[in-house]
Order: C-alpha cells, then sequence, then structure tokens
C-alpha cells in the first residue's frame, strides 16, 4: 500500500469547483474523498461530469474525468487523467475466481481511468484501492482528455481487444462474446 497522496489544494475557481464547494467540499483532497464514496454506477449522459454529483454515482471514467476537470480549473495542469489497460483477472478481482474456471482464457484487458501526478497513479473509483491489485498488470497506458472518456475509450479499448484476440486466436472467442463476458466481469466487481 503506498503511502504518497494526491496533491492538496484549495478549490477557487470555475463551474465545478463551485459546484464541491456547494457540498461543503473546499480542497482537491476532499473532492478525491468524497468522489471515492459515490457509488459505482453508469451515469445518464456519458460527457456531463456533473451528474456525478446530481446522480450520485460514477466509473473510473466519469468519476476520475470529473477529478482532472476539477484540477485543470483551478490550475494544476500536472495532473493528469490516464486511461490504462491491465490483465483483470481473479488477482485483480478475487471475486471472478469462478468466473474464469470455464473459460478458455484466464484474464481479459480492461481498459481503467486513473489520475496520475508526480509518477504516482491514483484510484478513486471506490473505497478499494484498485491501483494496488491492477498496478503490476498494466500493459498498456496513455494520457486523455476527460471528453475522451466516452465513445472514444470504447473504441480504443476495442480494438486494443482485437488485437488481443488475433494474437491468441486459440481462445475462440468472437470480440462481441468477449465485450460481453468482460461487461459481467465489471458487474460481478462492483
Amino acid at each position: 500500500m503506498k503511502n504518497v497522496e494526491i496533491v492538496n489544494f484549495p478549490l477557487n475557481s470555475g463551474e465545478f469547483s463551485i459546484l464541491f464547494c456547494e457540498n461543503g467540499i473546499t480542497t482537491f483532497q476532499e473532492a478525491c474523498q468524497f468522489v471515492k464514496n459515490i457509488p459505482f454506477g453508469r451515469i445518464s449522459e456519458v460527457n456531463d461530469f456533473r451528474l456525478v454529483l446530481t446522480e450520485n454515482r460514477g466509473t473510473c471514467s466519469s468519476k476520475h474525468a470529473l477529478l482532472a476537470i476539477l484540477a485543470e480549473e483551478n490550475g494544476q495542469t500536472e495532473i493528469e487523467l490516464i486511461a490504462g489497460i491491465f490483465l483483470m483477472n481473479e488477482i485483480t478481482h478475487p471475486v471472478l475466481n469462478d468466473f474464469f474456471k470455464d473459460k478458455s482464457y484466464k484474464s481479459i484487458p480492461e481498459m481503467h481511468c486513473y489520475l496520475r501526478y508526480a509518477k504516482n497513479r491514483f484510484d478513486f473509483t471506490s473505497a478499494l484501492d484498485r491501483m494496488v491489485f491492477i498496478e503490476t498488470k498494466i500493459v498498456r497506458e496513455q494520457r486523455i482528455e476527460p471528453q475522451q472518456v466516452g465513445d472514444w475509450k470504447k473504441v480504443l479499448h476495442q480494438d486494443y481487444l482485437q488485437k488481443w484476440l488475433n494474437r491468441n486466436a486459440e481462445l475462440q472467442i468472437s470480440l462481441e462474446d468477449l465485450w460481453q463476458d468482460r461487461e459481467e466481469c465489471i458487474r460481478l466487481s462492483y
């Protein structure tokens, strides 16, 4: 478990700072903790990150996009929004142990969004810091913009999955079936 904390600063200006301040949250670290405790769930409009607060739910994508916007509007451009692909399995998500038992594969490349600051990764998806489990399983990561967490992220993820399937033709599973299995893994995990 790392004991590095993400940078802290007061929420001074901008639309998203105002939304947090209206909830009594006045610093970035408070905002991170608040978002971390919001229940997991997809928001109704993928690129309207205010909905994380008003609908009281969010995914790794929407929660971290919200925090990235919050950091940017407060001049903290060194906080990066990252899309990372890691190999999801029973080690990264122990609840999936039974899921993989009858599969021709033992992991699925999954895309996860998180923040990076000073070469450290921070996951505020849920109270459980999954970065502890997935960090060693990351196979690709890149900086993205908040508006890219919707359709663009899905296209990038499915492109990676198709290339992974092409390299592992012995698995004999379609991209569509693998995507459905991935959706089931997410459902079981949160």
